[in-house]
């Protein structure tokens, strides 16, 4: 009998960003979906990785190093997925710190907002939520629940904390030419996660000089119509593909753990990427 394919997922969110599920978790439910590798991505942070990685390499799954960077382009919201970056590079290190501080500042300006609309909830409660990583919107929404603003995680991000609500403050200030450059100055692959979320595909070609070098074309959001959009999109501007399914557990997207499967090779083609001289220094 032939062996299987091997397959990866490389966006997966644990409870040290906004995930529910812990670092061992996220790896049992990946060896039990069959995936061979996994990228372990929370928001601005790798806590995660090192409690992982044991688990990991017991189940025989390969654990590639990842994060999802937030930055802005003129007021929206724009993702970089990071994978195989050096996490002891000193200046990917300062600045995960600051951004952690950052979001911290963030979420403490959603809970103003929210309360210059009436919503009365305490941003010590919503710190209290994230204890071990980076705090985000999905712990503000958890605090909505509780508090009966809400029926469900959707609904705070329909009503509240949404791009257009009241309660919406982006994850960072960085443009995202700025975060592609601290990805590829750690030795990192910079990709530009979920497209489908953009307000236009023009920033991904503003990007490719910057030095973006890959497009997360299969996600779970991504209609086979989108997907094949956006494999035209990195093929003509010769850019990796990704994919995965931005595994969070119950909150947000509420998809299970290889819902998106992506054939080993992409995971290789990361690999060579990295290995090529003009990956280096962080230069394009």
């Amino acid at each position: 009998m032939a062996a299987l394919a091997k397959t990866a997922d490389l966006h997966l969110h644990t409870r040290y960003s906004d995930g529910t599920d812990t670092p061992e978790r996220v790896v049992e439910l990946a060896k039990q979906t069959g995936l061979s590798a996994i990228a372990i991505t929370d928001h601005d942070n790798t806590d995660a990785l090192a409690i992982a990685r044991p688990v990991a390499e017991r189940l025989g799954i390969e654990l590639i190093p990842g994060i999802e960077m937030s930055a802005s382009d003129q007021e929206h919201e724009v993702h970089m997925l990071g994978f195989l970056m050096d996490l002891e590079h000193a200046g990917f290190k300062a600045h995960l710190a600051r951004q952690k501080a950052r979001r911290v500042e963030r979420a403490k300006e959603m809970v103003s907002r929210l309360q210059r609309v009436g919503v009365q909830i305490d941003a010590e409660e919503v710190l209290a939520l994230a204890p071990e990583g980076t705090v985000g919107r999905p712990h503000v929404a958890q605090v909505l629940l509780r508090r009966g603003y809400i029926s469900s995680m959707a609904e705070a991000f329909s009503k509240y904390l949404g791009p257009t609500n009241p309660g919406f403050v982006p994850g960072s200030p960085l443009a995202p030419g700025e975060v592609i450059r601290v990805i590829r100055e750690a030795g990192g692959v910079p990709v530009l996660a979920h497209p489908i979320y953009l307000e236009h595909d023009l920033l991904i070609d503003a990007l490719v000089p910057q030095g973006l070098a890959g497009l997360e074309v299969y996600h779970a959001k991504h209609s086979p119509q989108q997907i094949r959009h956006y494999e035209q999109i990195a093929d003509r501007l010769h850019l990796l593909r990704t994919g995965g399914s931005d595994y969070h557990g119950t909150p947000k997207e509420g998809v299970p753990i290889g819902i998106v499967k992506i054939p080993y090779r992409f995971v290789e083609a990361l690999r060579a990427w990295k290995a090529t001289p003009h990956a280096s220094c962080g230069s394009p």
